[in-house]
């Protein structure tokens, strides 16, 4: 059976450790708290910016349009005009060759209508010409604005596919947090709560997180003039969230280092 002695040691040593865990309690706390609100603030920034970039493509869309048609149109009155001026000049030749060959004898008169007879058909094959032109460019024009909007349309919806899973990431984390609360209320005597646990996203397994550390800082090395953030996203194919826990991570070990809008390899 203890001694007075040992049981008085044995509480204040629990009272001692108690002041440190709570410590070590509300750091991780506020640990969690800070991620949190620096999730939130990457998601706020990822999407003002998809918005910014889809309202300036469509933007970009329609002025490119607008400018094709005007360019066709100005290209099909242009065709009307030199047209119209070649009828013009064939019925001032034709009216001179006529008088011509009022002084001219039976062969010439042969001779002028044989020539007026293929300006006619040339400019009948110069008009089917032109039309079927403008109907091509026309549909031209049309394919190539269907074949934007796809594009826009499909980044859009990679846009969309990026935030889902940013905030099942969120989503994750809250519950970690609510799980982890439950956990401590138990251990102060109150009442567990039962936290449900998050709903599992079929997704491909990610790199570990060390492997991962030292990809990005090797990427980095072997781009001294510095990397973008965007640039990162593309070359590992991860949301910028966890991006930017890896060199969050690496700039607090001091290997790599932030100047402007570029991560560097210290």
């Amino acid at each position: 059976m203890p001694t007075r002695e040992e049981m008085k040691g044995l509480a204040e040593e629990i009272v001692g450790t108690y002041a440190d865990r709570m410590a070590t309690i509300g750091e991780l706390r506020e640990t969690v708290k800070l991620d949190l609100i620096e999730s939130q603030k990457h998601l706020q920034e990822l999407r003002n910016s998809r918005m910014a970039m889809g309202k300036e493509m469509r933007s970009d869309l329609a002025k490119d349009a607008a400018n094709r048609q005007r360019a066709v149109g100005d290209m099909l009155y242009g065709f009307g005009q030199a047209l119209a001026v070649m009828g013009k000049e064939t019925r001032i030749m034709g009216k001179e060759m006529r008088a011509d060959l009022a002084k001219d004898s039976a062969n010439r008169k042969q001779e002028v209508g044989n020539m007026l007879y293929g300006f006619g058909q040339a400019l009948a094959v110069m008009g089917k010409e032109t039309r079927i032109m403008g109907k091509e460019m026309r549909a031209d024009l049309a394919k190539d604005s269907a074949n934007r909007q796809h594009e826009v349309g499909n980044m859009l919806r990679s846009f969309s596919a990026e935030l889902m899973e940013i905030r099942s990431e969120l989503a994750g984390g809250r519950d970690e947090w609510h799980k982890m609360t439950a956990t401590l209320q138990s251990k102060r005597g109150g009442a567990a709560i039962a936290v449900k646990p998050p709903a599992k996203k079929a997704v491909g397994k990610a790199p570990e997180a060390a492997t991962l550390r030292n990809q990005v800082f090797q990427y980095l090395a072997n781009h001294p003039d510095g990397t973008k953030l965007v640039e990162l996203e593309k070359e590992f194919g991860l949301a910028r969230v966890k991006i930017t826990r890896v060199l969050k991570d690496l700039m607090d070990e001091g290997e790599v280092k932030k100047r402007d809008l570029h991560y560097f390899a210290i």
